[in-house]
């Protein structure tokens, strides 16, 4: 697959990705009026995988997330004359899923997925130094978009108690501004349930994380049924978002919810990801053994009500 990715301060490049699997992907520069295309990101013996992209203010090198090199998707700052890469945000030991550049080339945005919830971080685009953000709550962040005064970034967030909103922060206040209320057909989003985050160990010693939704203990007493639900992709994640109908299970009928991110989930690092390539694909059904067991040692689970 194709996409494009951005275009050079002076309209004459335009950035591609070319997609090949979750684990190795491109980048090409084109010429946009004789559509001569170069390949910025050479092939070698690792698979490497690049992500977003933006050219910088004075279009002579480019912004990227890639795990070249590293277990992650760190975001990079590449030199176009020399190819050359390096770190912008270092010791972040997460994915980077998204980023933006202000208009005018001096603060990045930046999204790291960590465990599954987002976490918004603010740089200076040339030195890297992290600067003040407030705090946010737990969820799913994205959409970044920033105003041409540079001073206020736009994003949508959503969590266990919201479906998407757009939210603007002035990055120089430090304020954080609620833009929009979803429609909850007349529920209170107060009463979704947060969800709890386990680590559970598998047959062979791995860790691997699960998001536990528990229904009101008060409302609902004693051992409750429960439903596993594994993502599909293969190499999708499991992450903290608004749980939609799905809250008709904690709510209503006070069921709980368990989802796990098994071996092959995106999200903790390209070996993990591959863990279930091939001849170990059933590793990743051996996992969900590892969240039955688990579910039988709960006290508030009733082991013999999972589906």
């Amino acid at each position: 697959g194709w996409a494009v990715q951005d275009w050079s301060p002076d309209d004459a490049r335009l950035l591609l990705g070319e997609y090949v699997s979750i684990n190795e992907s491109r980048l090409w520069i084109v010429d946009a009026r004789t559509g001569a295309k170069e390949l910025l990101t050479p092939q070698t013996t690792e698979k490497v995988a690049y992500g977003q992209a933006r050219f910088t203010a004075d279009g002579r090198a480019v912004f990227v997330t890639t795990d070249k090199g590293s277990e992650f998707r760190q975001l990079c700052r590449m030199e176009l004359a020399s190819r050359r890469i390096t770190p912008v945000l270092k010791d972040v030991p997460w994915n980077v899923e998204e980023f933006e550049l202000s208009h005018d080339g001096r603060t990045l945005a930046v999204v790291s997925n960590e465990d599954g919830a987002s976490r918004l971080r603010l740089l200076e685009a040339r030195s890297g130094r992290e600067r003040r953000v407030p705090k946010l709550p737990s969820g799913v962040l994205g959409g970044l978009n920033w105003h041409r005064n540079n001073r206020d970034l736009a994003f949508n967030m959503s969590s266990a108690q919201s479906p998407a909103d757009a939210y603007s922060l002035d990055v120089k206040a430090g304020r954080v501004e609620r833009w929009t209320e979803s429609e909850t057909g007349g529920l209170d989003p107060a009463a979704f349930v947060e969800p709890e985050l386990v680590r559970l160990k598998s047959f062979d010693g791995l860790e691997f994380p699960a998001w536990v939704y528990r229904p009101d203990s008060r409302k609902f007493p004693g051992p409750r049924p429960v439903l596993v639900n594994i993502h599909g992709g293969p190499e999708g994640q499991s992450r903290p978002g608004f749980q939609a109908r799905n809250n008709y299970y904690l709510n209503e009928l006070g069921v709980a919810l368990v989802y796990p991110n098994v071996r092959g989930s995106d999200g903790y690092g390209k070996t993990f990801l591959t863990l279930d390539n091939g001849f170990r694909r059933e590793d990743s059904v051996k996992d969900i053994g590892a969240v039955l067991d688990w579910v039988a040692g709960q006290s508030g689970f009733d082991a013999q009500r999972v589906a």
